[in-house]
């Protein structure tokens, strides 16, 4: 399920301009957001980082496909990453409740 989204992540089409202009806006908060930027500057991996900035810029949509687009793309991107599918949901949601605390 969550894989095809990453899989189509090539084609310009699969995600909304708004959706990319949020995750765009993820990596911005993950260098300048005080609280975030203190926890993870020269801390995480660039696979991190975009997981981070798809459930930051996420969590900034407000079209709700739009949020599972992104939400897909991080979880993809644990899949990718040899986490296991029932291990990356937790780690989302568990990030997800970090980030919705640290904004």
């Amino acid at each position: 399920m969550f894989a095809e989204a990453f899989e189509r992540d090539a084609d310009p089409e699969d995600f909304s301009l708004e959706a990319i202009l949020a995750h765009e806006r993820g990596h911005q908060l993950l260098a300048r957001h005080q609280r975030i930027a203190q926890r993870v500057t020269g801390r995480i991996s660039a696979a991190s980082e975009e997981i981070l900035a798809s459930l930051l810029g996420a969590l900034l949509c407000v079209n709700v496909s739009d949020r599972d687009a992104l939400v897909g793309k991080a979880a993809v991107e644990l899949l990718n990453h040899q986490v296991a599918s029932d291990v990356a949901l937790l780690q989302i949601e568990k990030l997800w409740y970090l980030l919705e605390e640290l904004l």
